[in-house]
C-alpha cells in the first residue's frame, strides 16, 4: 500500500476522550453501587477500565505502525528515485554512445574536406594568377591568412571534439561507478526489506506478550478485589445477622416482659373482682337462706289451723321458696372479672356455699378469652407496631404507610439502606387519601428507617423500625 508522504496522522483526542469517559463511567458505577460491590458492578467496572486501557493504547500502536510504514515508504521512494536516476543516466550514456559515430563521421568529413582544401586553393590560386596578376601578392597574403585561419579552426575543432570525447568517456565511467554503487545500495535495501517481515513479527510478538501480561495482571487484581469484596460481604452479612439476632432477642425479651407485666396486672384485677363477686354471691345466698327459713317457719305455724281437705294448700308455697335465689345465675361481677386463672379463689367459696357452684364454674371458664381486654387498653396507650411483613410478589421492598397528615403535607423516609440517607428524607408516593407508598429494588439487607412529616417532624409513635428486603410492609403513622 502506497501512503502519501504527507498523510495525516491518526488523531488521539477522540481516544483520550473515550478513555476519560470510560474511566468516569467506571467511577460512577463504583460510586452508585451499594457499599459491598457485587459481581455485576465489578464486571462493569473491569469492562470499562479494560476498554479505557485499549482506547488509550490503540492510537499509540496505530501511530507506531503508521510511522514504520512511512519509513518503509520513504526507503522505497528513495530506491525508486535512485532507479530513475540510474535509468536517466543510462539513457544519456546510450544517447552519447549513439551520437558518437555521427560525430566521428562529421570529423572525418571535415578532415577529408581539409585534405582536399589545398588542391582547391591551388586551383583557385592558379585561376587567380591567371585572372589577377596584379593583385597576386595581396591575394596570396589573404589566402595564406585564410589558410592559417582554417588550419587554426581545424585544430581548434579537433581539440574541442577530443575534449568532448574525453568528457563523454569520463561521464560514462562515472555513470558506471554510480550504477555499481546503486546496485550495491539496492542490494542492501532488498536485504533490509527481506528482514522487515521478521522484525514486524518480532514487534507484534512483543506487543502480544505485553498485552497478555497486562491482561493477566489486571485479571489477578480483579480476582484479588473480588476475594476481598467477598470477604467483606461475608463479614457484613455475619455482622448484620448478629445485629438482627441481637435485636430480635432484645425485642422478644422486652415483649415477654411487657406481656408478663400485663398478665400480672390482669390477674391481680381478676382476683380482686372475683373476690368481690364471691362476697356479693355469698350475701345473696345468705339472704336466700334466711328467706327460706322464714317461709318454712310460716308454713309450720300455719299447718295446725288448716283443715284436712286443704292439706295440699301449702304445696303451692313450695315452688315459691326457690324464688329468692333467682339473682344467683346472673351475678354482675362475672362480667367485670377478666382474670385468666381464678381457681385459687373459687375453691374455698365452693366448699362454703354449694349453691353458687355453677356461676363459679362459669366465671372460671369465661376468663380464658378475657386476656384480650388488657391488650386493647395497652394498644391505646402504646405506639402502633408495624404489621408482620410478607414477601412481595415482584421481589421489591415495599412500604405502605397509613398517615392522615393533611392536604399539602408529604411523608418522607430516612434510613441507612441503599437510596436512603440519615440526614435527608426521600418523599413517599401519594397513593390515595391517607395512603403513601415507597419502593426500593436495591435493598439487599435489612434497613432501619424512620418516617417524617415534611422531612421535619419525626413519627415518634413508630420510632425506628426495620424493613426486610423483598417484603411488603404496612404501618400506621400518627403525628
Amino acid at each position: 500500500m502506497k501512503i502519501p508522504s504527507e498523510a495525516p496522522r491518526l488523531p488521539t483526542v477522540p481516544f483520550v476522550v473515550a478513555d476519560i469517559v470510560l474511566l468516569i463511567v467506571a467511577a460512577l458505577i463504583g460510586w452508585q453501587a451499594p457499599a459491598p460491590l457485587g459481581i455485576v458492578p465489578l464486571a462493569a467496572i473491569s469492562f470499562c477500565v479494560g476498554l479505557a486501557a485499549i482506547a488509550g493504547l490503540l492510537p499509540l500502536i496505530l501511530n507506531f505502525n503508521r510511522a514504520q510504514e512511512e519509513a518503509l515508504q520513504d526507503r522505497a521512494n528513495q530506491i525508486e528515485a535512485l532507479a530513475r536516476t540510474v535509468s536517466s543516466t543510462a539513457d544519456q550514456v546510450s544517447i552519447a554512445a549513439a551520437n558518437l559515430p555521427a560525430t566521428a563521421a562529421t570529423i572525418a568529413q571535415q578532415l577529408e574536406a581539409a585534405k582536399s582544401l589545398p588542391t582547391v586553393l591551388q586551383s583557385q590560386l592558379k585561376d587567380a594568377h591567371a585572372q589577377l596578376a596584379t593583385t597576386a601578392a595581396a591575394e596570396n597574403t589573404a589566402l595564406r591568412e585564410e589558410v592559417a585561419t582554417l588550419r587554426r579552426e581545424l585544430a581548434a575543432s579537433r581539440e574541442n571534439d577530443t575534449a568532448r570525447l574525453s568528457s563523454a568517456l569520463a561521464g560514462i565511467t562515472r555513470a558506471t561507478a554510480e550504477l555499481a554503487a546503486f546496485e550495491a545500495l539496492a542490494k542492501q535495501h532488498a536485504e533490509s526489506l527481506a528482514r522487515l517481515p521478521a522484525q514486524a513479527a518480532e514487534a507484534s510478538r512483543l506487543t502480544t506478550e505485553a498485552l497478555e501480561k497486562a491482561t493477566s495482571a489486571a485479571i489477578a487484581r480483579i480476582e484479588a478485589a473480588a476475594i476481598q469484596n467477598r470477604a467483606a460481604l461475608e463479614a457484613a452479612s455475619a455482622s448484620a445477622v448478629a445485629t438482627l439476632t441481637t435485636g430480635l432477642d432484645a425485642s422478644a425479651a422486652t415483649q415477654r416482659a411487657a406481656l408478663n407485666a400485663t398478665f400480672d396486672t390482669a390477674a391481680e384485677a381478676a382476683r380482686a373482682s372475683l373476690a368481690q363477686s364471691f362476697e356479693t354471691t355469698l350475701q345473696t345466698a345468705t339472704t336466700s337462706a334466711l328467706a327460706l327459713a322464714s317461709v318454712t317457719a310460716i308454713a309450720t305455724t300455719a299447718t295446725p289451723f288448716a283443715s284436712s281437705p286443704p292439706l295440699s294448700a301449702p304445696t303451692p308455697v313450695e315452688p315459691a321458696v326457690p324464688a329468692p335465689p333467682q339473682p344467683e345465675p346472673t351475678p354482675e361481677p362475672v362480667v367485670l372479672a377478666p382474670a385468666p386463672a381464678p381457681e385459687p379463689a373459687s375453691a374455698p367459696e365452693a366448699e362454703t356455699v354449694p349453691q353458687p357452684a355453677t356461676p363459679v364454674e362459669d366465671v372460671a371458664d369465661e376468663p380464658e378469652a378475657a386476656p384480650e381486654a388488657p391488650s386493647d387498653t395497652d394498644a391505646e396507650s402504646s405506639p402502633a407496631a408495624p404489621a408482620e411483613p410478607a414477601l412481595s410478589s415482584d421481589g421489591l421492598t415495599r412500604l405502605i404507610a397509613t398517615a392522615y397528615i393533611g392536604i399539602g403535607n408529604k411523608l418522607f423516609i430516612r434510613g441507612d439502606g441503599p437510596g436512603l440517607s440519615l440526614t435527608k428524607g426521600v418523599p413517599l408516593q401519594f397513593v390515595s387519601i391517607g395512603k403513601w407508598r415507597w419502593e426500593n429494588p436495591e435493598l439487599l439487607f435489612p434497613a432501619r428507617v424512620r418516617l417524617y412529616k415534611n422531612d421535619q417532624l419525626e413519627c415518634t409513635a413508630l420510632g425506628e423500625f426495620t424493613l426486610e428486603p423483598g417484603h411488603h410492609h404496612e404501618v400506621n403513622a400518627t403525628f
